[in-house]
């Protein structure tokens, strides 16, 4: 095996990337610039109905996006390419040939129908479903029969006797899994495609890798890949498998449960060192208290044996908590210039959208609660609107305050008379105001911010004023004066 560590990360372009595949990538990403290896991305697209263009380009726009990059692939090449599966079937033939020309593989001309009869056949037995051998030793005539039914074989590899398949995790210490639990198991379908566990085998050989993480719904598939390797006469890489990733309800990680694919979490307002360093501790930890690391500290501190056995939870308010820490302590320009993106977007008709400094002092104001960038759009609408756009529930509890009518007036008389106009100066004025109207604070300052935003929630008051400026302030205290009492 080659001194220098050499990984992989190989989706399949059927889809969208999922969160499974992206942290299984990551990991790989990680142990690779820790240990000052080589990391490769391979696309495994032997599915041709299902295999698109567009999914390998989100695949590779994902890892980009989130700085993950790849030292070989089919993008960029490399000294043992091709990196698709779908341009290495001479390859996969050819050894599918050599294996059976050396006895350890056998052709099959099972049809789909008596493959079915045997599997019912086991349940009634209550058995598990193999291949019961039927083709494991045809005669000449049998084989020259089949094809004169015009049959097509499958190559199903042959499965030695012997002792268990041992397979030394990394994560998971040893596991065994006994031949019994094995079968003759196809490695080319009678369609003559390859399939997915002799193509991998194969990969992983030619592509020299050392180390092979991850999920670990793919632990049944590993002692299979071991064994054609063995048939080659080839060393197997090291194993290490993930622990599987579920829900907030410990259920099977889906996207009801916020499992967005990369692109979609970047379009919603996630910052992608946020979504790194989440799915990073998605089964690994570095110790039982530090949660937020650059990219930098990721990759020097990742090591695989710091990676747990156990289902890792995927909490989409942990992931919201982490991004807006990012959102507040991450680089100022470029989190800034996203902003003014999305409310460009969001408000861009509308005037106040085209004062750049405006515009500034709004982010500067709800920069600090924002969960994902793309809540700038509907939580900044107040402030580019020149009449309120009222909340049903603001409208309502306005309309229904104890002397609204009074508490307005004295609302426009402080911001009317309020100099100088900072937030400091108005809460000052607001409890003074409070006192001398025998009222708590929070009965002066609930209706302020109902007639000047139109919600019921939202930044400090007295920096929203601040940035609204006098003028709209007293416009939209003049509007609301006319509401009619509830």
């Amino acid at each position: 095996m080659a001194d220098t560590v050499r990984v992989r990360i190989a989706p399949s372009p059927t889809g969208t990337l999922h969160i499974g595949n992206v942290r299984a990538g990551l990991f790989n990403w990680l142990f690779a610039r820790r240990m000052g290896g080589v990391f490769i991305l391979r696309i495994d697209d032997t599915d041709a109905a299902r295999s698109k263009p567009e999914y390998e380009e989100n695949i590779k726009a994902s890892f980009r996006w989130l700085g993950m990059d790849w030292d070989e692939g089919p993008d960029i090449g490399g000294p043992f390419g091709p990196y698709r599966q779908s341009e290495r079937m001479d390859r996969y033939l050819t050894a599918a040939e050599r294996l059976l020309a050396e006895g350890k593989a056998f052709r099959c001309w099972c049809t789909a129908e008596e493959l079915e009869a045997s599997r019912q056949a086991a349940a009634r037995r209550k058995e598990a479903p193999r291949y019961d051998g039927r083709c494991l030793n045809l005669t000449d005539a049998d084989r020259a029969k089949f094809e004169s039914e015009g049959r097509k074989a499958a190559i199903r590899f042959r499965l030695p006797e012997g002792p268990p398949v041992i397979v030394d995790d990394l994560i998971r210490g040893r596991v065994e899994m006994p031949r019994g639990m094995l079968d003759h198991f196809i490695i080319v379908r009678s369609d003559g495609k390859p399939v997915y566990n002799f193509c991998t085998a194969l990969d992983e050989a030619d592509h020299r890798i050392t180390h092979v993480i991850r999920g670990d719904d793919h632990l049944s598939n590993t002692p299979k890949q071991m064994l054609v390797m063995e048939a080659l006469g080839i060393t197997p890489p090291r194993y290490a498998h993930l622990p599987q990733i579920l829900g907030i309800d410990k259920a099977r990680l889906s996207k009801r449960h916020g499992a967005q694919g990369v692109l979609e979490l970047r379009d919603e307002g996630f910052l992608p060192e946020a979504v790194l360093n989440f799915l990073a501790l998605l089964g690994w930890s570095y110790d039982d208290k530090t949660e937020l690391f650059t990219p930098a500290e990721l990759k020097a501190s990742f090591s695989l044996d710091r990676v747990g056995k156990a289902p890792a939870v995927f909490d989409e308010t942990k992931l919201l908590w982490m991004n807006g820490q990012y959102i507040r302590n991450g680089p100022a320009e470029r989190i800034e210039a996203d902003l003014r993106a999305r409310i460009a977007a969001a408000h861009g008709a509308l005037p106040a959208a085209g004062d750049a400094a405006y515009v500034g002092r709004v982010i500067a104001l709800l920069r600090e609660s924002l969960k994902t960038l793309g809540e700038i759009g509907p939580l900044s609408e107040f402030f580019f609107r020149d009449e309120v756009v009222w909340e049903d529930e603001a409208k309502a509890r306005l309309a229904g305050w104890p002397r609204a009518a009074e508490i307005l007036a004295a609302v426009t008389g402080i911001v009317k008379d309020t100099s100088p106009f900072t937030p400091e100066a108005l809460e000052a004025a607001f409890r003074a105001k409070a006192e001398s109207m025998g009222l708590k604070f929070k009965e002066l300052v609930h209706p302020a911010r109902f007639a000047t935003t139109g919600r019921v929630a939202g930044p400090s008051l007295f920096h929203a004023l601040e940035v609204l400026g006098r003028d709209r302030c007293l416009a939209r205290l003049a509007s609301a004066a006319k509401l009619p009492p509830a």
